[in-house]
């Protein structure tokens, strides 16, 4: 188990002294919604011992993403409901396309080998669906007609040797990509092909796109949470519970707790407040803290000690639970069974802990 302490403050003759805490810095990575993507692009590199490899290579602004830097968006615009007689569903269902023509409003990805040299390969290059995973399935296909449609990947049956694109050398393609539910969707592919005058292929490292298809419903693991932040494979250290890759007063385990944005720095007025409470006319130190709902691998201890170091016990009196109006967070407020006087020290701390 894993767990973050977050140190509030002390009651030393009615004073609060808040605890600073160090944090890493940051790494960036783009989260595309609209833009002209090849977001399978094929390189060749004859001098690098990974002789193919895929990127998504962002045409409008030039520049070349390694596949755990880069998560494709799709947003609710990309939603329609499906007419009958097409292989992507029942009437009436809705589902999710990235389309093969160009809308402003919606991300444009595309297949691309045209920066691999001609006179290399011995035929047309094959990109793999490896490996899938998301709450629904996933069909990449060319609408060739009215009611015809030339389908290259289509998850609904699983994973076979069908499931590919196979780009000439040189070629610029779009394609549609359907979803059929909103959520977190990876998907791995690897290139290959072989070379003119060789029997064999050659092969790609495997290579995961992170898809996400608005709205994403809460996340209830940290694992989860933290793939709608970050790709896969992304700076392991910047994701892990302890990183803290926005450089805020919170790492990422208590951005979780406390439903805050990893990647965008949090106010410190996010963190848990020590106040007074009155109880049957009597005066309390109480902590009051935000708390998740859907962290269903969290647990939250709100604990007091009259020393540092020393012994710390629970807060175990509710005063209050207020749920919000997002539906994911409520506030919480807990006291100690303590009476406060006027000349003593307390300590109070939220203990997060990941299961």
């Amino acid at each position: 188990m894993k767990s973050l302490t977050l140190l509030i403050g002390l009651i030393l003759c009615g004073q609060l002294v808040a605890e600073a805490q160090t944090s890493l810095s940051s790494t960036n990575f783009l989260a595309l919604d609209h833009q002209h993507t090849d977001g399978l692009c094929i390189l060749y590199n004859p001098s690098s011992s990974n002789l193919l490899s895929l990127i998504a290579w962002q045409r409008d602004a030039g520049l070349d993403l390694p596949t755990n830097q880069v998560i494709f968006i799709g947003n609710t615009q990309a939603m329609l409901i499906l007419p009958a007689g097409t292989p992507f569903g029942n009437a009436g269902q809705p589902f999710w396309i990235l389309p093969q023509t160009q809308n402003p409003l919606l991300l444009y990805l595309g297949v691309n080998s045209e920066r691999v040299p001609s006179g290399v390969f011995n035929g047309p290059l094959t990109i793999q669906l490896k490996q899938f995973t998301g709450p629904g399935y996933f069909m990449a296909w060319q609408a060739t007609g009215p009611g015809q449609y030339n389908i290259r990947i289509n998850t609904r049956d699983g994973i076979g040797s069908t499931d590919n694109f196979m780009p000439l050398i040189g070629s610029h393609e779009h394609f549609n990509w359907g979803f059929s539910t909103t959520g977190v969707y990876c998907a791995t592919f690897q290139v290959s092909g072989q070379r003119i005058g060789e029997a064999t292929n050659i092969s790609s490292a495997e290579s995961t796109f992170l898809f996400q298809i608005l709205p994403l419903t809460p996340p209830t693991n940290y694992s989860s949470w933290a793939k709608g932040y970050w790709p896969p494979g992304f700076n392991p250290p910047t994701t892990a519970s302890g990183g803290n890759p926005d450089g805020d007063d919170f790492k990422n385990l208590l951005e979780y707790a406390f439903n805050l944005s990893p990647t965008n720095a949090s106010p410190a007025t996010n963190a848990p407040l020590f106040s007074f409470v009155a109880t049957n006319g009597q005066k309390y130190g109480a902590l009051t803290y935000k708390r998740y709902q859907h962290a269903l691998d969290l647990n939250y201890f709100p604990e007091v000690s009259s020393s540092l170091p020393g012994t710390w016990s629970p807060l175990t009196n509710p005063v209050s639970t207020i749920l919000h109006s997002n539906g994911l967070t409520e506030t919480v407020t807990v006291r100690e069974g303590q009476i406060a006087t006027t000349n003593q020290q307390r300590f109070f701390r939220l203990r997060v802990e990941l299961r």
